[in-house]
């Protein structure tokens, strides 16, 4: 019953996929950024399912399993304040992509600031970063079918995984994640609230629940110590900075109608927080109602093995379907976004006519790469993972600058950008060494230090060497009107 359930969900994520096809067109910004024709509803959708992977249904409910509520703090506060601050930013980022024709954010960086240097250090450090985020979706897509007992083999459920992400993004583009992340929130929604009220059922209530995970864990579940409270708040603050520097959000933004759209859809985006709760009583449950402790990585199937505990066979099916989804889902994001900025921001001189190949080339490299890695050396690029966030949110710098019209030079943005990837990668590396150590003691968050580095960098670089032509900021030209934004829009891209 499992596999009928499970097949039946992704037999409609395929229906999606193909429904995405109706209304497409052969152009490049069809392709990228849907046309920049999305309403409020393909928006809203589109920008949870590229939030909302298979960390959801693995990572913080396993985070919360091992470690307790200060790991739940984080992880829901962070994605709160990033829909804070892209109420006010994603209308920004928006109009930068009308005026410069942008389709992804080394586009804008380039546009903006007229500096090919900095395009292209934005688009290396986000391929780079990123590289283990396909990984990372495949090996949980692993675990999470493990974990529900679907009997398919490891290798098939990475294969296939990647197959059908390929096969998704081939048809439509960005058209098809969006139109496939209806069927997956769905799955996703119902499986995470049905896992959750199944626990509280079966333990007679969440009082229960907590009550009886505290006596067996003690405190440490349900308190926070200094040290994870500091982490808790630099982590918030930190990515929800760089919550749309990540390129798949960037090309969510520019697929919208308009900018009133997106200040529309940030209203509602909280929404889908609603099923936070479910999964912090499903953690809890599962520290009592599974059989033996799950140690080390084993946590992150906490979730998945209360399912197949608590729910039956058919339900544990449609969990499996949205959890493939979310994984899937994601993996489409991030291999359109990294196809788009190889193809349009690394390689020089591939006309426009020519990009949706050489994108579609690059999406299958990047799936044959994830699909080796996550089959032949598994734990490589897992160590990595972390850094994708501290990495990538260096780049946030740059966009504050572009909104605030800083009088900045391009190279600056660029030094502190690489000055903030460097140490972030030094110090997560060098876990012994003394500034981790202090870091680790005082519950610090490195990629936060390391971006309070870049910032000064720029900010002693905006003095001592200010830009001898600034740009105007996007603040204060959406507030004077169409007139000045025509003013700054480049004649290539009108």
């Amino acid at each position: 019953m499992i596999i009928a359930t499970f097949a039946l969900v992704i037999l409609l994520a395929l229906g999606a996929g193909l429904l995405s096809r109706r209304g497409s067109k052969d152009g490049i910004g069809d392709f990228l950024v849907g046309g920049r024709s999305f309403g409020p509803l393909l928006l809203f959708i589109l920008g949870a399912g590229e939030v909302y992977s298979i960390g959801t249904l693995i990572g913080f409910p396993g985070g919360v399993y091992a470690g307790g509520v200060s790991y739940g703090v984080w992880f829901i506060g962070y994605i709160l304040l990033g829909y804070c601050i892209g109420y006010v930013y994603a209308p920004y980022l928006w109009y930068a992509g009308k005026i410069y024709g942008a389709m992804t954010l080394p586009d804008v960086a380039r546009g903006h600031f007229r500096s090919r240097t900095l395009e292209l250090t934005l688009a290396v450090t986000s391929v780079l970063f990123l590289i283990p985020w396909g990984e990372l979706q495949l090996t949980g897509l692993q675990a999470a079918m493990a974990g529900l007992g679907v009997p398919i083999d490891a290798e098939v459920a990475a294969i296939s995984g990647a197959a059908l992400a390929a096969l998704f993004l081939l048809l439509s583009g960005l058209r098809a994640p969006a139109f496939v992340s209806y069927v997956k929130d769905v799955a996703l929604l119902l499986g995470t609230v049905l896992i959750g009220l199944a626990a509280v059922s079966k333990a007679g209530g969440s009082s229960a629940i907590f009550e009886a995970a505290r006596a067996q864990t003690g405190t440490s579940h349900t308190t926070m110590t200094t040290s994870q409270l500091t982490f808790a708040m630099t982590t918030i603050v930190f990515q929800a900075v760089g919550f749309y520097a990540f390129p798949f959000l960037g090309q969510a933004v520019f697929a919208s109608r308009s900018a009133t759209n997106l200040k529309k859809v940030a209203r509602f985006n909280p929404l889908y927080m609603l099923m936070y709760p479910f999964l912090v009583v499903a953690a809890f449950a599962a520290v009592t109602m599974l059989p033996t402790k799950l140690e080390g990585a084993a946590s992150n199937s906490a979730l998945m093995q209360l399912s197949a505990r608590v729910l039956p066979d058919w339900l544990t099916g449609l969990v499996a379907g949205g959890a493939a989804l979310c994984a899937i889902v994601v993996l489409c994001g991030t291999a359109l976004g990294l196809g788009s900025i190889v193809s349009r921001n690394i390689v020089p001189g591939i006309p426009e006519t020519r990009q949706r190949s050489a994108v579609r080339l690059v999406i299958v490299i990047y799936m044959a790469i994830s699909l080796v890695l996550t089959l032949a050396l598994p734990q490589v690029l897992l160590t990595l993972i972390n850094t994708a966030y501290y990495g990538t949110t260096q780049g946030a710098i740059v966009f504050v600058a572009m909104v605030f019209g800083w009088r900045v030079r391009p190279a600056v943005l660029a030094i502190g950008m690489v000055i903030g990837d460097l140490l972030v990668v030094w110090w997560y590396l060098d876990k012994t060494g003394p500034i981790s150590a202090f870091f680790t003691e005082h519950g610090i968050n490195i990629g936060a230090a390391a971006f309070v580095v870049n910032a000064l960098v720029v900010v002693v670089g905006r003095y001592a060497w200010p830009a001898a032509d600034p740009v105007p900021g996007l603040r204060s030209l959406v507030r004077r009107g169409p007139s000045a934004l025509r003013s700054l829009t480049p004649k290539e891209s009108v």
